[in-house]
């Protein structure tokens, strides 16, 4: 199991300005000017909601990948391993993002500056 640890890299300060860049267009286009840090956050909610929703999914396929996978996610504990999990999952989003993941982002950051 350890050699599948640790060799993907952490690509999500890249993913996340990819996302901030492609959001301030969005939003641009669409009249409203939010300042950077308020689409950050959106972003990295957006990002940690993916993955939380796939990374058991990951560690499932690292786990089958080595022979040893037991299809019971809930008992893994290696901390090590869930990072490569989850890290694995924030490479595949930065590869091919769901199709309508910038404007869902961009629509949470205009209702967020219309409330106020």
């Amino acid at each position: 199991m350890t050699k599948q640890k640790g060799f993907t890299p952490d690509v999500r300060p890249k993913l996340v300005n990819d996302i901030i860049s492609k959001i301030e267009k969005i939003c641009t286009d669409k009249g409203c000017r939010p300042d950077k840090e308020l689409i950050q956050q959106h972003v990295e909610r957006a990002i940690d909601q993916y993955v939380e929703e796939w990374y058991e999914v990951s560690l499932e396929a690292i786990e089958l990948q080595d022979g040893d996978a037991d299809y019971t996610t809930d008992e893994f504990n290696d901390e090590e391993l869930i990072l490569e999990a989850r890290l694995r999952v924030i490479k595949d989003l930065y590869e091919d993002r769901p199709p309508d993941m910038h404007n869902k982002i961009a629509d949470s950051v205009i209702k967020e500056i219309e409330k106020k």
